[in-house]
């Protein structure tokens, strides 16, 4: 409970008259108490949608004063008491509780067996059929529901007893109904993985509590797992054992003999995968294994044996002669074609897979546009497509042909889950080439899927920038098909963007070779704005945004400017600015307060995780249009269509003022505003720089210390992702270029 206020805590004991609001989905709920102590009603809210009317109440909880709906008690805990007085058994009864027990039958049962009335029900229920209108079926249901709701009360008592608070104990309600008692004390663990707002942390710390022996191989087991997804959130596709063993180790603070004795078994259940790491074992080496979690073993194998595939279909793809073809698209266009955008055509029309990569600037979008008048010249059919729809969006509009994402490419199906995509191996998809933009993006899961579904006879080609941030999930798709030397690669390094006069351009390329910006001056599109301290750069930031850009550039606050940051904590992080911009361009609205983050009417927001049902994917960004506090839901407008969200899924959306410079991938905005300060030390890094300035479109202004840029431009090593595709590709053909089969 939040109160500080000791006179504001109270405790009321009284029966429920009536629900003035229920939510089902949140179990959230505003109940008319009738507070037996001083006979006056009390409004009461809490997670107590799961209860009925008639039934007595303890509460522990605030009196809170609503802006709209006045004094109420805030339920900190509560708990069910059995009515006792004969009106209150038969309010409970007539409630709603078991289908067919209206007022009129409950005041027969009632008068019948008066205050024994529920003992009755629960342990004698043959004794009901003495009443005029039962029959055996309304019996067994009434005699069940009571039953249900007393275990209920049960489980909700037995996780409040074990230090979970009152919302998430009716989540797990909801989640394994009467039996949650039984299924968490036999494992705990479960709960990380089945109910939201349950991480490791807590579902061990419940562990402990019921007894379970730090090192019961359960405990163990789930440890190693959570740590392998841990690593996967970082990007990593498996973790080296030992650095596996380690972080259990320090995490679950055992012995890291105990956890490496585990592994094998925990490999029999198939929920990893232990193995020797991919490449060519010397009989010198001692290799020591890698562990994988399932899916990213079968995913990250499942790339390497497709691309394989799809690199020795050598007979020609397309009835296209690629010389001729991009001869012919140079003179009809009037373009003046260099030679690596003449090669990358080649490669694109002659090869069944190839790689576009380059920075801004440099002819991609160039490239894509040949490749859709060329096959519509020889009425060839061309997909194309982009890991998010901000992406699609900007494909679409610079080709003038029809793009989409890869999850509706590949038709995803609402419903069932992640991975759930009408095409795949069995239905694959029906056209002469692909062309999939922002490839960067790719992780080894979505990269995965997006081959099941590319048939033999079709051509890939992938375009992106290798020298961008990786894919926000793990793997490293595009630097690992280009470091394989396996797949035909053009890197384009002419830029010609920079005629137009574009800073930004010439100031990334620089980067990409360690090179100092300068500050920029009238006419440029790039600005270094020097910061005495964080807490300058932070009043700074806010001033820029909401002053001084808009003024001398013509730009919306709210929709041009995107502020990027390297990291979401500290002075100049997303969360401290996304609160500051906030409060400046969109004060005064309606608002809801979840996870110390708040959510206004008006706000724009982003998602962070892919939403399949829905079919909102992470890093799409959409406006709310309307907080409605009764039934406990937000409705947030998305490019596509717009989508209500309860309450308690508001963790999956973060405010937008502010976003983090991995989340702005696939994005091109009029403005970017990056602060880069010493505070920033663990994430400076010259991809983040880069990957950050090559957002902006128009204007790029970066805000804070030329030391810490300095630092961060210098820095060229962006962490090892520890990904396996790059070796197994290789390990797909002998060193005589013969096939190897069977693969790793």
């Amino acid at each position: 409970m939040s109160a500080t206020d000791p006179e504001r805590q109270v405790t009321l004991q009284g029966t429920i008259e009536r629900f003035t609001f229920r939510n089902p989905d949140t179990d959230w709920a505003v109940v008319r108490l009738l507070d037996e102590a001083t006979g006056q009603p009390a409004m009461v809210v809490g997670p107590m949608a799961q209860l009925k009317e008639g039934q007595r109440l303890r509460v522990v909880g605030e009196v809170v004063d609503h802006p709209r709906f006045g004094r109420q008690v805030k339920a900190a805990t509560f708990e069910t008491i059995n009515p006792t007085s004969a009106e209150g058994i038969e309010a409970y009864l007539a409630s709603g509780l078991a289908r067919g027990i209206g007022p009129a039958t409950a005041k027969k049962i009632v008068t019948k067996f008066g205050d024994d009335t529920l003992r009755v029900v629960e342990q004698e229920p043959e004794r009901l059929r003495s009443i005029r209108g039962l029959g055996p079926r309304k019996i067994e249901e009434l005699t069940q529901a009571v039953r249900a709701q007393k275990d209920l009360q049960n489980v909700l008592v037995f996780l409040r007893a074990h230090g979970l608070g009152a919302s998430l104990s009716a989540r797990i309600v909801r989640r394994y109904g009467a039996n949650a008692s039984a299924l968490v004390q036999a494992n705990p663990y479960r709960l990380a993985d089945d109910v939201i707002g349950v991480g490791f942390r807590t579902a061990d710390r419940l562990a402990g509590q019921l007894g379970i022996p730090p090192e019961a191989p359960e405990r163990l087991d789930a440890g190693l797992e959570f740590c392998l997804a841990q690593g996967a959130k970082e990007g990593h596709c498996y973790l080296p054992e030992q650095q596996l063993v380690r972080r259990t180790a320090e995490l679950l603070a055992v012995d890291e003999e105990v956890l490496r004795a585990r592994l094998p078994e925990l490999g029999m259940t198939g929920r990893i995968v232990r193995q020797l790491p991919p490449g060519p074992q010397l009989l010198h080496d001692d290799p020591a294994p890698i562990v994988y979690p399932a899916t990213l073993a079968q995913a990250e194998d499942g790339v390497a044996r497709m691309v394989d595939k799809l690199l020795l279909q050598r007979r020609a793809r397309l009835p296209i002669r690629p010389e001729q073809a991009v001869e012919w698209y140079a003179a009809t266009s009037g373009t003046q074609l260099p030679a690596g955008q003449r090669d990358a055509l080649v490669r694109a029309l002659s090869e069944p897979m190839s790689v576009i990569t380059g920075g801004p600037g440099v002819g991609k979008t160039t490239i894509i546009r040949a490749l859709v008048q060329i096959l519509a010249k020889k009425q060839l059919r061309l997909l194309l497509a982009a890991p998010t729809g901000r992406a699609a969006k900007r494909l679409e509009e610079s080709t003038a042909h029809a793009a989409s994402t890869l999850h509706r490419l590949l038709e995803f199906t609402p419903g069932a889950g992640a991975g759930a995509f009408a095409r795949d191996d069995e239905n694959p998809l029906d056209a002469d080439m692909l062309v999939v933009d922002e490839a960067s993006m790719l992780d080894v899961q979505l990269a995965y899927s997006l081959l099941r579904a590319v048939p033999p006879t079709m051509t890939l080609v992938l375009v992106g920038d290798r020298n961008q941030l990786p894919s926000v999930g793990p793997g490293n798709v595009l630097a690992d098909l280009i470091g394989s030397g396996r797949v035909p690669t053009t890197s384009l390094t002419t830029i010609f963007r920079q005629q137009s006069g574009s800073d930004i351009v010439r100031v990334a390329h620089g980067i990409l070779n360690g090179e100092m910006p300068a500050g920029g001056s009238d006419g440029s599109d790039f600005f270094f704005v020097e910061a005495r301290s964080p807490a300058h750069a932070r009043s700074l930031i806010r001033e820029l945004v909401v002053q001084r850009i808009p003024k001398r550039f013509g730009m919306d606050a709210m929709r041009d400017i995107q502020v990027l940051c390297p990291m979401y904590r500290g002075e100049v992080g997303a969360d401290t600015l996304n609160s500051d911009l906030q409060d400046l361009l969109n004060p005064g609205q309606i608002e809801v307060e979840r996870a110390n983050k708040r959510y206004r009417v008006g706000d724009k927001v982003m998602q962070i995780r892919n939403d399949y049902d829905r079919e909102v994917w992470n890093g799409d960004v959409g406006r709310i249009t309307h907080i409605d506090a009764g039934a406990a839901k937000v409705h947030i407008r998305f490019p596509e269509r717009e989508h209500e969200f309860r309450f308690e899924e508001l963790g999956d959306l973060v405010p937008a003022y502010a976003i983090s410079v991995h989340r702005s991938q696939g994005s091109e905005y009029p403005a970017v505003l990056l602060p880069i300060t010493t505070d920033h030390f663990l994430m400076l890094r010259r991809s983040l720089v880069y990957t950050a300035i090559t957002r902006g479109r128009r204007l790029v202004v970066v805000v804070g210390s030329r030391k810490a840029l300095a630092t961060a431009i210098a820095n060229d090593d962006d962490g090892q992702r520890f990904s396996g595709l790059g070796p197994r590709l290789r390990d797909l053909l002998r060193r005589d270029g013969l096939r190897l089969e069977g693969g790793p």
